[in-house]
């Protein structure tokens, strides 16, 4: 079967559950009661929608002809950086309620970036990093007035 549909329906599966766990969220006592529920809604939806589209056009190429499908050649190296960003993205998960938002995301990001652009781009590192804190850190807590931890 080709990759992107074998994506494809697991995109469409995961938002079908997604979108069906949403549904059963509990509606909000005060305000308008289905408004907690409308983004997350919106995400399940276009995730099964995409999903859907994405085994639709894979489906006009035939889904078991691999004509012209590449296939990634995964060496020890990019394997490495896989497994290291994993292993980044379970520390963040498990300091971010610990060292809050800001310190966390900006290590986070750091690290990842140092992972895919090398030692010697440390400046766009980390402006990305600090840039990138700054600005979700600004929109959720000047513009959305929300805290984070």
């Amino acid at each position: 079967m080709r990759p992107n549909a074998l994506v494809g329906f697991a995109a469409a599966i995961l938002g079908g559950l997604y979108t069906i766990q949403v549904l059963r969220l509990p509606k909000a006592i005060a305000g308008d009661a289905s408004s907690p529920v409308s983004f997350p809604l919106g995400l399940g939806l276009l995730m099964t929608v995409l999903g859907i589209l994405l085994v639709l056009q894979e489906a006009r190429r035939g889904l078991t002809n691999l004509e012209g499908v590449k296939r990634p050649a995964f060496t020890a190296p990019s394997l490495r950086t896989i497994f290291k960003a994993v292993a980044a993205s379970l520390l963040y998960a498990f300091l971010f309620e610990r060292l809050g938002f800001f310190v966390s995301t900006l290590g986070f990001l750091g690290t990842l970036l140092y992972l895919i652009n090398g030692r010697r781009a440390w400046k766009l590192n980390a402006a990305l990093a600090l840039g990138f804190t700054l600005g979700a850190w600004a929109l959720f807590v000047q513009l959305f007035e929300l805290p984070l931890p």
